[in-house]
C-alpha cells in the first residue's frame, strides 16, 4: 500500500464537494490500512474532514432554503402583478368598447362628420380595420361535416402507445423495420431530498 501523504493539510473551508469527495475516498482507503502510523494520519485527517464536509452541505442546505423562500416570494408577486395587469386590461378593453359604442352611434345619428371627436387634451376617431377582412366560420359543426376541401388532416406522432409498447416490451425498446431505435425506456432520474 502506497505512503499516505504526510504533508496533507487540513481541508480547506473553499474546497468543492467534488474534492472533498476525493480526499474522503482516498481516506477512506488509508483506513484500512495494515500501517498503523498511516492509520493514524488517516484518522486524524478524517476527523477534521467531516466536519469540513458537514459545513459545505449546511451551506448548499442554507442557500437551496433561501433561494426556495426567494423564488416562492417572487412567483407570488409575478402573480399578484399579472393579476393587476389583467384587471388593467380588462379595464381598458370596456371602456374602449363603452367609447366605441358610443362613437359608433354617433355615426348612426351624425354621419361621416360623427367620425372624429375632441376632447380637452385628445382626439379620438371611429376608423374601420385594416388588414384582411374577419371570416366568421361555424364552429358549432363538426369539422368533419365541412366538405373535404376545407378539412386537413396533419398526422401526429402517438408518443402515448410509443411509451406504453416501449414499456411492455422486455428489451424497453422499440426498433422500425430497419432498426432504427424510435423509442427507448430510459432510467428514472434522481432528486434529493431536503430535511
Amino acid at each position: 500500500m502506497p505512503k499516505a501523504n504526510t504533508s496533507t493539510t487540513s481541508p480547506q473551508v473553499n474546497q468543492t464537494f467534488d474534492q472533498l469527495d476525493e480526499e474522503l475516498q482516498l481516506l477512506l482507503e488509508h483506513l484500512s490500512s495494515d500501517d498503523e502510523e498511516i492509520r493514524d494520519l488517516a484518522e486524524e485527517i478524517f476527523s477534521e474532514l467531516i466536519p469540513q464536509l458537514e459545513k459545505k452541505i449546511d451551506g448548499y442546505v442554507a442557500i437551496i432554503q433561501k433561494k426556495k423562500a426567494h423564488r416562492d416570494y417572487r412567483k407570488s408577486e409575478a402573480q399578484r402583478i399579472n393579476k393587476l395587469a389583467q384587471n388593467d386590461e380588462a379595464t381598458i378593453d370596456w371602456l374602449t368598447e363603452k367609447l366605441l359604442s358610443f362613437m359608433e352611434r354617433r355615426v348612426e345619428t351624425l354621419g361621416e362628420k360623427g367620425k372624429k371627436l375632441e376632447g380637452m387634451f385628445s382626439k379620438i376617431s371611429l376608423c374601420a380595420n385594416g388588414g384582411k377582412p374577419s371570416v366568421w366560420i361555424n364552429r358549432d359543426l363538426p369539422t368533419l361535416d365541412f366538405p373535404e376541401e376545407y378539412v386537413e388532416f396533419i398526422p401526429t406522432l402517438n408518443t402515448q402507445k410509443l411509451a406504453e409498447d416501449a414499456i411492455a416490451s422486455p428489451e424497453g425498446e422499440i426498433l422500425d423495420e430497419k432498426g432504427q431505435l424510435l423509442a427507448k425506456v430510459m432510467p428514472k432520474g434522481r432528486h434529493i431530498r431536503i430535511s
